[in-house]
């Protein structure tokens, strides 16, 4: 499962949503961007994931290097920017 996933999945649990229409809903995004992220068609956007991170009451760092596997395929890019990564 990616991170991006795991955090849609915070929210629908946080605000008890049942479907993912309601989801899209409280991310005020379309059901098609909801589903290109669910299947890893596309990542999320850096100011949808601070949105998602208001949200869920989460620091931005975890949130940002959380995202970074997603959104980068170059392992050396990853290593490099996690090196200093917070517990």
């Amino acid at each position: 499962m990616t991170y991006t996933n795991e955090l849609l999945n915070m929210v629908k649990t946080k605000f008890r949503l049942t479907s993912e229409y309601k989801l899209a809903k409280k991310l005020e995004v379309s059901e098609a961007r909801l589903y290109k992220w669910r299947k890893e068609l596309n990542s999320m956007d850096w100011n949808m994931a601070f949105k998602v991170a208001d949200i869920l009451e989460m620091d931005d760092q975890k949130v940002v290097y959380g995202l970074l596997e997603d959104k980068y395929e170059n392992q050396r890019l990853i290593n490099a920017l996690t090196e200093g990564r917070p517990a």
